[in-house]
């Protein structure tokens, strides 16, 4: 885990998420790795152009024999055959955040039963309220922690009071709540769409980009976002806020932001912060993040306005101050009165001006 994408891919998946300090010590260390990293790149560059010449310009490139691959194959459970059986355990349990009686569990059981439960087998997903209504479906197909290339179980978001959007492809993705006899099997509009300003925003199936889950149409639409490679969106975000992420790596990291006639534009954070994290969640639509500084002061840099002017504040590192969300995906927050806050005394510079996409 060596810069920010190695970062924001363990936050996403793990359980136990790298405290916010761990990722300060990681930036620092990508800084000074930085021009060893250009030398290396150069050496490795000669270094092709001589393989090249001689001729070795295959090697690495076996031809792999015809013919499929060995086919893993689960029995033809039902929901009702994996949820509460014997065989069976518990992979999470989420409580409704408007209604905790109603709660979404899942439930996996393996083709081997191992005492760790780190085996191959299918999940099932079970939903149910406090006044006796249930419904059970059919999950994802997961493998081990040696079998990584057979998937993962998606992503549960609850979208509305005890309704979950359950991102995943093959099954799904699909929308869940006691109440249906069902699943909503929602359609993908796939083709990255424009919208206006405020569009709300939630992950896709897959997990890549932004989408826009239209309740009443019961459709999911992909987003037309700008593609900077290594940005992070805010997600979810909420209907009459602008999309926006942090992107690069290391200590060279920028804000993408959407304006209000719904162009992009991204404004430099400058090179002397040792670590900046997201601040999510804004009530306000406020693009956020946390920042700290190689003296280890810690401050809140906010706009309300889509990046034209900012606020700094004096803050805590976010874990430490319980502003951090680890369902459904690791994401540090905003904290709820952050306007109370004191002003930062000797802040690091706020963002450079927008420079349009």
């Amino acid at each position: 885990m060596s810069d920010l994408r190695s970062f924001v891919r363990d936050t996403e998946w793990s359980v136990d998420q790298p405290p916010f300090e761990v990722m300060i010590a990681i930036q620092r260390r990508a800084r000074r790795r930085r021009s060893a990293l250009s030398l290396s790149a150069a050496v490795a560059t000669v270094l092709a152009l001589a393989l090249a010449g001689a001729g070795l310009g295959q090697l690495g490139h076996r031809q792999v024999p015809s013919g499929s691959a060995p086919q893993l194959l689960v029995p033809d459970w039902t929901a009702d055959q994996i949820v509460d059986h014997p065989d069976a355990f518990v992979v999470k349990q989420l409580e409704s955040r408007p209604n905790p009686s109603t709660t979404l569990t899942v439930w996996k059981r393996c083709t081997q039963p191992r005492a760790d439960h780190d085996c191959f087998g299918r999940e099932a997903i079970g939903v149910v309220d406090g006044s006796g209504h249930r419904l059970v479906t059919l999950g994802a197909v997961t493998g081990s922690s040696q079998q990584p290339s057979l998937g993962d179980d998606g992503l549960l978001r609850e979208v509305d009071d005890g309704l979950w959007y359950w991102a995943h492809d093959n099954p799904g993705p699909y929308l869940l709540s006691a109440t249906m006899s069902q699943p909503v099997q929602l359609p993908v509009l796939d083709r990255p769409a424009t919208h206006s300003f405020g569009v709300p925003s939630i992950e896709c199936a897959d997990r890549v980009g932004l989408c826009t889950l239209d309740q009443n149409a019961r459709t999911l639409e992909r987003l037309a976002i700008p593609q900077v490679p290594h940005t992070r969106w805010a997600t979810p975000t909420a209907t009459g806020c602008g999309l926006w992420g942090l992107a690069g790596v290391g200590g060279n990291l920028r804000l993408v932001i959407q304006q209000r006639d719904g162009s992009f534009a991204s404004a430099d954070i400058p090179d002397d912060s040792a670590a900046a994290a997201m601040a999510e969640g804004g009530p306000g639509c406020e693009i956020a993040y946390f920042q700290t500084s190689v003296a280890n002061t810690h401050q809140l840099v906010v706009s309300l306005d889509q990046g034209k002017t900012w606020q700094i504040r004096q803050t805590a590192m976010p874990q430490g101050t319980g502003y951090a969300e680890r369902q459904p995906r690791f994401r540090t927050l905003i904290p709820p009165r952050w306007a109370d806050l004191p002003p930062m005394p000797q802040p690091l510079a706020a963002p450079r001006g927008l420079q349009p996409l």
